[in-house]
């Protein structure tokens, strides 16, 4: 709990609660080449405990910070249903003769160009400690 604590008071993560081991385990009895490996990582778990608080204390208010139009991390909301609303409106769009616009945007990799300022502002702005 101290950890807890610790990061709550002053925002500051212990060095090594965030280390990462990969370890490698053999998939058959008689292991050859790194293809008869599985790499597994194993996490600190004071790490992991603090992540599932932070966890918790969003999904608690994820619903009134996301806005009704996003359909990504939002409870009880599947992620496949945004390919079968999207298929609907194409649908209609062909019966009605209706013209439209389809943007498809590429989100790989989308938290490395993150502006984290904005992000703050947008944590700070909906009641999150900026800690």
């Amino acid at each position: 709990m101290k950890f807890i604590h610790e990061f709550h008071r002053n925002g500051n993560i212990v060095n090594d609660s965030n280390k990462t081991f990969a370890a490698l385990i053999p998939k058959c009895s008689h292991p050859e080449s790194m293809r008869d490996f599985r790499p597994i990582s194993l996490v600190g778990s004071m790490y992991k405990i603090l992540a599932k608080v932070l966890a918790n204390h969003l999904k608690v208010v994820m619903n009134y910070v996301i806005g009704d139009y996003h359909m990504a991390f939002v409870k009880d909301i599947q992620i496949l249903e945004i390919f079968v609303i999207a298929k609907e409106i194409i649908h209609l769009w062909m019966n009605d003769k209706v013209r439209g616009l389809l943007v498809r945007l590429d989100f790989e990799k989308a938290y490395d160009y993150m502006d984290h300022s904005f992000l703050d502002y947008i944590m700070e702005n909906t009641g999150f400690d900026i800690k």
